[in-house]
């Protein structure tokens, strides 16, 4: 699915194109995060906490392809926002700098390091702008962007929830448990899904080296576990559903995708039978019903109750 292609090549990308959007960025991506991992790392005070550094991780990581994505969308820099673009500048030097550490550099290293120096060019130029510009901060910029992947999955689960069925979606035209829904789905867009399997792995292991536990207990325990990460399932829709889109688009339409920026509408348009294998995949891999909401996870709920029940009945009574 993801096309392969050695350092020299990256000159061939377009001059729009960010890091995050290189066909090989899955490649690079592992050795970003353990540079971000560094840089976190010396900006949490001794003794340094795992939990810490990796929190600090995510929000660095978060910060640089949003950031960026921010700026490259609105072409320029609002002068109250000079001092953000200066410390996201920074950043990308600072992750560059870990990056070079260990010589000879891979040829993975080489073409993040490449990635990341012809990004930061392109931050560097931004013209200044008239005005006033928003400023990041973790609890908000968090929306998706019209046309793209997430925007247009989102646009077909609400629909059950339009106050107007045939309004736009829009908040004013969603009801309060469409407006959940379309937050929950922003939440998985932007979720960092290897980051938060590991803080499940992490609760896992807590949980299995707690003492004092009945073994009641701790099935109860382990179930509730279970349950909390069980959205996890919805990973693997949005990313089954958006590997056939892409597999359907690139090369033939277009030459690459991006599932955060892409607007797919024109694309579609001139692939209409794309557009309806895309919502056929949304009805199928999300389980609509009649009414066009979903049950994705009614299934994987009920097979966790059903285990744990099963585990009870048959474990514990043989205990008593």
């Amino acid at each position: 699915m993801v096309e392969q292609f050695g350092f020299p090549k990256l000159e061939t990308a377009s001059k729009a194109d960010l890091i995050f959007d290189y066909p090989d960025f899955v490649e690079m991506r592992p050795l970003l995060r353990a540079a971000v991992r560094q840089v976190a790392r010396e900006g949490v005070p001794e003794p340094a906490l795992p939990v810490a550094v990796e929190r600090l991780t995510v929000s660095l990581e978060e910060q640089l392809e949003r950031e960026s994505r921010k700026y490259l969308r609105q072409a320029g820099v609002y002068e109250n926002q000079r001092a953000e673009l200066a410390n996201l500048l920074r950043l990308y030097t600072r992750i560059m700098q870990e990056l070079s550490r260990n010589l000879p550099l891979s040829e993975t290293a080489e073409n993040t390091i490449y990635g990341l120096t012809q990004s930061r060019k392109q931050l560097r130029r931004l013209p200044s702008l008239a005005g006033e510009g928003p400023l990041f901060a973790t609890n908000q910029d968090k929306e998706l962007v019209p046309g793209t992947f997430y925007y247009l999955v989102a646009q077909q689960l609400v629909a059950p929830y339009l106050i107007d069925p045939a309004g736009p979606f829009a908040p004013q035209n969603v009801t309060k448990e469409g407006r959940q829904l379309v937050l929950r789905l922003t939440t998985y867009a932007f979720r960092d899904w290897d980051a938060y399997l590991t803080h499940q792995y992490d609760e896992q292991h807590a949980l299995a080296n707690q003492r004092g536990l009945s073994q009641a207990d701790y099935y109860d325990r382990l179930e509730a576990l279970e349950l909390k990460y069980v959205d996890q399932r919805y990973s693997e829709v949005l990313a089954d559903i958006y590997a056939q889109v892409e597999q359907e688009l690139v090369p033939a339409v277009c030459p690459r995708l991006s599932i955060q920026s892409t607007d797919l509408r024109p694309l579609f348009a001139k692939a209409p039978r794309v557009r309806l294998a895309f919502n056929q995949a949304v009805k199928e891999g999300f389980q609509l019903d009649e009414q066009g909401k979903e049950h994705v996870l009614d299934q994987p709920i009920q097979d966790i109750k059903q285990k744990y029940a099963f585990y009870r009945r048959t474990f514990l009574e043989e205990e008593q």
